[in-house]
């Protein structure tokens, strides 16, 4: 469905066609994955991805189109589009099963007569849910093509499918034309972060070869071409299969040369086709090229009587014009070129001014129009584009405005930032006359805003650099003085600064100190303890934010308390002061309806949470802001929250939520701080389920996101690069990683606390590895390095583990297992006491991960001192949410445990796979095998016995076989040869 009906045949290809055919194929047997399709325009994308639905045979292709037009296309038009044509062709009773599995669906489909829009992040929920569902009846292919002009919120969309990629009966396969990605287009990075997904296959399609373009045009032409014209439609084409096409378009098998009028150039060579046409063919061909878009055909028909050319005449032209291939019917009322290069070729046949008076007969069309809806963001901004083709400014800054107005009011905040973007370039050349600085800052300052929201903060700081530019200081020392908060704020966060802006800070409080009674007075001093709270002065953070709050209080204004209390909040963080301040913050943050300062006064609420222990509260805080910035379409600050949301879901074990968020993230755009949290949190996730190869990937993009992503301490990295270097057998490198970070995340004593427990931690595995090699030397320097840890952490101003008030449970966890790890890291006695208070600890805290671990730690510790009583219950409550959660490596650990304690978790797999090398279970007969699994899950003789429907005797005759067989002493010993050298496995 959605899908032109086309031959299967196909010139070359046979790889590409391969891999196309697996990915269909995978989602039919449940295992979903996507295909990039990527080249230069007419080299056949298209055309492939077509063929290889084509030759697939029991799924349902969608298949949604992207256009390229200056203006900002409706959200997800391309994804729109394909659920429309599945929506009028599908049967009438599937549709409705499908839409009352996603019963929101009717505000999305058009035909469903759905009435107002709803905010992006909504829509990407329910198509996900169309798709999902559709799914569940048939294998489905998703095909996007033309990606490279996607509207960014159907790119966010597929980035939503992609990383949510489980055991869906979905592919999906974009193309994209490199050319169209210049340095610096967003949708790098876009590419970069799904590239780097297992589930993603990246398929470039180069120019044919001459073979190829030989099949090819026997393909098209009927019959083997002479080999002079294959020689010169390569000399010509240089193998790009649609400028081929349209060189031997017509031309009869028996050609033997190109005609000699052809053009020579390539670009001529695409025109060929257009310059067959009749004169009013071509002209209704260029007026079409001006519309920059699918056109109506009556909206082209008013066009066209506007140059003289009546309903007749036109409807001949366009005939004459799909007939040579041109121009394609995408359905009854609409049209536009078989192939968008074409579009851009003849626009650019326009000599400078030509086509001015073709966009003014566009733009008086469009006027007479009266969409509704999220349809007039996209109407006018067509608008603005055909005014400014018209060379009228003034009405192209207008409507670029109403369209930025239009998409605010419908939080549709990426178009609303292009358009914005558009008027302040047009702002100089329409009011150069007149000079209203003021009015054109007012334009900046949105700018900034809105791009800023949307994670494009490089933009953001440009916007601001510009309207401080405009600025004088003299004349108007408030604004000012906090555009030079703004700016300062955004140079840090993008990198154009380094270190805390203090000297800026400084300089807008003076700028600001003559009105002490407005409310940019008092966000200057806001801004300013700020800034000093972050590099440790708390004396004067608390000085300045005191009077900051005083001042936001004389002035009354909303916006100056909820920032003054933020400030004051931090600067108090670890006074009870604090609880108020923060509560405050978020309040009046409320009240603004801000997502800025929303975002903002949630994380003061969620610190002063996490630093009085009430970690599922602070969790809580975030998931709320975090679902309301994205229903505001505020994705920005959104990433920022989720981030931080999904490690404490972590934490206690949620790993399925955690997923859920993080998964959302991921597939939005958020500026570099916000998107390297996610990254940070997704590696934690994908280390906890065992993909450590996901969890590189991750941290790498992390990394290019924020270089110094080590040393930020907004983004508390060091405990989970640990977390991710124990996994991969690294502890040296994770204890040289804490031991040169430590200083510079002194600002939050508890992230100190936690790089110390994990220091512990990576000492201990550093020294148990020494202990297993009898390598003395290299236990005492493990021993010795945690030494130098607890050290560094002893200079920082705070004592370890501090707890703030007396109900705070988080640090005693945390105390206990730092002294656990060190307990086994010394081995100077028994540990089982240590691990006993360290899970009772974690326990009371809520801290399920931690919980988990500390659960095996316990259960080993009690195995090594030959006291394995009190472990069965703890070992299985661990196991039942480890399974739960797919947290496969510690799943293992514990299963590992409770073998060597004899204590039942599972059923066992009833035969061995084989290694690949030899060992000594190679001679074991079927049922010693059948046997050894029992006896590896801890299995007592008449239990083995009863499973089997054999005698006690006969079980005890096959363990002395295996025993024999295998060189070991006892059940307990060859269940631990079995399980190191990986023979068995339980279900």
């Amino acid at each position: 469905m959605g899908v032109e009906s086309r031959s299967p045949r196909i010139a070359g290809r046979v790889e590409e066609l391969a891999i196309l055919g697996a990915v269909i194929q995978g989602a039919a047997q449940n295992e979903p994955s996507a295909a990039f399709v990527h080249g230069e325009a007419g080299v056949g994308k298209t055309r492939l991805v077509s063929t290889a639905c084509s030759l697939a045979s029991g799924v349902t292709v969608l298949w949604g189109r992207c256009v390229r037009f200056g203006a900002v296309d409706s959200p997800y038009v391309p994804l729109f589009s394909a659920l429309q044509v599945w929506l009028e062709t599908a049967a009438p009773a599937l549709v409705a099963e499908v839409l009352d599995a996603v019963p929101s669906a009717g505000e999305l489909l058009l035909s469903l007569g759905g009435g107002a829009a709803e905010s992006p992040v909504r829509l990407l929920t329910m198509l996900d849910g169309l798709v999902t569902a559709i799914a569940s009846h048939q294998p489905t292919v998703l095909v996007v093509d033309d990606v490279q002009w996607a509207d960014v919120a159907s790119r966010d969309a597929m980035a939503y499918l992609i990383n949510g990629f489980r055991d869906q009966r979905l592919a999906v396969i974009t193309t994209y034309r490199d050319e169209e990605l210049a340095v610096g287009n967003p949708m790098h990075s876009w590419l970069a972060d799904l590239r780097r997904l297992p589930l993603v296959r990246d398929v470039r399609l180069e120019r044919l070869t001459r073979d190829e373009t030989e099949q090819q045009l026997t393909l098209i032409m009927g019959g083997r071409p002479e080999q002079r014209l294959t020689d010169a439609v390569v000399q010509h084409s240089d193998g790009n299969p649609y400028l081929s096409e349209l060189l031997v378009q017509g031309l009869p098998a028996s050609t033997t040369e190109l005609p000699a009028e052809l053009p020579a150039e390539l670009a001529g060579a695409l025109l060929a086709a257009w310059h067959g046409l009749s004169v009013s063919a071509r002209e209704v061909v260029r007026m079409l090229a001006v519309a920059g878009r699918p056109s109506g055909i009556d909206d082209l028909t008013l066009v066209a009587a506007a140059f003289g050319i009546g309903p007749e005449a036109l409807s001949a032209a366009l005939v004459e014009a799909t007939a040579q291939g041109i121009v394609v019917a995408l359905d009854s009322t609409t049209c536009w070129f078989r192939h968008p290069l074409l579009a851009e070729v003849l626009y650019a046949t326009f000599v400078p001014g030509e086509a001015a008076p073709y966009h003014a007969a566009w733009a008086k069309v469009l006027q007479a129009g009266t969409p509704a809806g999220i349809d007039e963001v996209r109407w006018q901004g067509d608008l603005a584009l055909h005014y400014e083709g018209a060379h009228d400014l003034p009405a192209c800054l207008e409507a670029s405005l109403r369209a930025a107005d239009l998409a605010n009011r419908i939080k549709a905040i990426r178009e609303e930032a292009v358009h914005l973007r558009r008027a302040a370039r047009l702002w100089p050349a329409v009011h150069h006359e007149d000079n209203d600085a003021e009015a054109e800052v007012d334009l900046l300052e949105r700018v900034a805003r809105t791009t800023s929201q949307i994670g494009e903060t490089d933009a953001s700081y440009a916007a601001w650099s510009h309207a401080r530019d405009l600025v004088d200081e003299a004349a108007d020392p408030l604004r000012a003085s906090r555009l030079l908060i703004e700016w300062s704020d955004k140079a840090w966060e993008t990198g154009n600064i380094a270190e805390e802006p203090l000297a800026a800070a400084h300089q807008a409080v003076e700028l600001s100190r003559g009105f002490p009674d407005s409310p940019g007075y008092a966000m200057a001093l806001a801004n300013l303890g700020d800034s000093e709270a972050w590099v440790d002065d708390l004396e004067s953070a608390q000085r300045h934010t005191d009077e900051a709050v005083r001042a936001a209080h004389r002035s009354g204004a909303v916006e100056a308390l909820a920032i003054a209390y933020d400030a004051r909040a931090f600067a108090y963080s670890r006074e009870q002061q604090s609880d108020r301040d923060s509560a405050e913050a978020l309040r009046y943050a409320l009240l603004t309806g801000d997502p800025s300062l929303i975002g903002s006064g949630s994380t003061s609420r969620s610190n002063y949470l996490l630093y009085r222990g009430r970690d599922i509260e602070s969790c809580q805080v975030e998931l709320t802001a975090f679902h309301q910035l994205l229903e505001a379409g505020a994705t920005g600050d959104a990433v920022h929250l989720g981030g931080s949301a999904s490690r404490w879901l972590m934490e206690m074990a949620e790993l399925s939520e955690a997923s859920v968020v993080l998964r959302e993230c991921l597939s939005l755009t958020g500026p570099p701080n916000g998107g390297a949290k996610v990254r940070l949190g997704a590696a934690v996730l994908a280390v906890r389920r065992g993909d450590v190869e996901l969890a590189r990937i991750h941290l790498k993009r992390a990394k290019e996101l924020i270089p110094s992503v080590e040393v930020r301490p907004s983004l508390e990295a060091p405990p989970i690069l640990t977390e991710y270097l124990l996994a991969t057998g690294r502890p040296a490198a994770a204890l040289d990683l804490l031991s040169r970070t430590m200083l510079p995340h002194s600002v939050d004593p508890r992230v100190n606390d936690r790089m110390l427990m994990w220091g512990a931690r990576a000492a201990a595995d550093l020294a148990q590895h020494a202990r297993d090699h009898r390598d003395t030397a290299g236990e005492k320097a493990a021993q010795a390095r945690l030494d130098d840890l607890v050290q560094l952490r002893d200079t920082i101003a705070y004592p370890p583990f501090e707890v703030l008030v007396p109900e705070d449970p988080i640090q005693p966890a945390m105390k206990a297992l730092y002294l656990a790890e060190s307990a086994r890291c010394r081995a100077e006695g028994p540990t089982a006491d240590s691990w006993a208070e360290a899970l009772d600890r974690c326990t009371a805290a809520g801290m399920k991960w931690q919980q988990m671990v500390a659960t095996w730690r316990w259960a080993t510790a009690l195995l090594d001192e030959g006291d394995s009583r009190a472990v069965a219950g703890p070992l299985r409550a661990a196991h039942r949410i480890a399974t739960d959660v797919g947290a496969l490596p510690l799943q293992q650990r514990l299963e590992e445990s409770a073998a060597v304690a004899a204590i039942r978790l599972d059923e066992p797999q009833r035969s061995l796979p084989s290694a690949s090398q030899p060992s000594p279970f190679d001679s074991l007969t079927k049922r010693e095998q059948e046997v050894l699994s029992y006896l590896v899950v801890g299995r007592t003789y008449p239990e083995i016995a009863a499973a089997l429907f054999i005698s006690e005797k006969t079980v005890s005759t096959h363990v002395s076989h295996v025993l024999r067989k295998t060189g070991t002493s006892s059940r307990r010993q060859v269940a631990a040869l079995a399980l190191r050298l990986n023979q068995t496995l339980p279900r």
